[in-house]
């Protein structure tokens, strides 16, 4: 059922139907750690995260990854929603096992000459999902503005206690993955993390963290 995701919320499923052969839409499955989409300029194409996980990555020149955004089920990829910077290579990548739903970008923008009513639906749905994206592209930011590892991971630890609504929760990535996010060396930040630990900061087993209220 597409009505959990987000971008066909209020739009029904015979709706829907008429949609993917109107967009001429096709879902896809990619395996784990398989390229979902290469973000070149003038790709057009859009995707939908239907089901697993993915995560948006950038290449530099000398093979450097980096991850920009961790993607769950119901976000919204492609060329026209990512900032892309010349010289870099960015690329959608299957964490899990992936049914991703791609259309062409110009089937968004442009009005249905049918002037169908889950056509604007579906627009409207998309524009919230962007709006979504840049709040977390915001919160990226905000994080690797961080000057010193343990800033940067109280920052990102700050936006996961806010998303659960508890101190305790399970981290969206492994902490090879958090590494890349925060652009940090993953052993330094695995020897800040040992620390904050040893002074009562945090407690983490794994990918659960305890957050306490006293970290400043």
């Amino acid at each position: 059922m597409l009505y959990a995701v987000q971008a066909f919320s209020n739009i029904s499923e015979e709706e829907q139907e008429r949609m993917r052969v109107c967009f001429n839409a096709q879902r896809v499955t990619f395996p784990a750690g398989a390229c979902v989409m290469a973000l070149t300029h003038g790709s057009g194409r859009t995707g939908i995260l239907m089901r697993g996980r993915a995560d948006l990555t950038c290449t530099d020149a000398e093979g450097h990854n980096s991850i920009l955004e961790s993607m769950q089920e119901g976000d919204i990829f492609g060329e026209a929603f990512t900032p892309c910077a010349p010289g870099l290579a960015y690329s959608v990548m299957a964490v899990k096992a992936c049914e991703v739903m791609l259309i062409d970008y110009e089937h968004l923008i442009k009005r249905c000459p049918n002037a169908c009513a889950h056509h604007s639906q579906l627009v409207s749905n998309v524009l919230q999902l962007t709006a979504r994206k840049a709040q977390s592209l915001a919160e990226h930011v905000n994080v690797l503005s961080q000057r010193t590892i343990r800033q940067k991971l109280l920052a990102y630890f700050g936006i996961c206690r806010a998303r659960s609504g508890s101190g305790t929760f399970i981290l969206p990535m492994t902490l090879t993955a958090l590494a890349d996010y925060l652009s940090v060396d993953r052993s330094a930040m695995m020897r800040e993390m040992k620390r904050m630990k040893e002074e009562g900061v945090l407690s983490f087993r794994g990918r659960s963290v305890e957050l306490y209220t006293s970290a400043q």
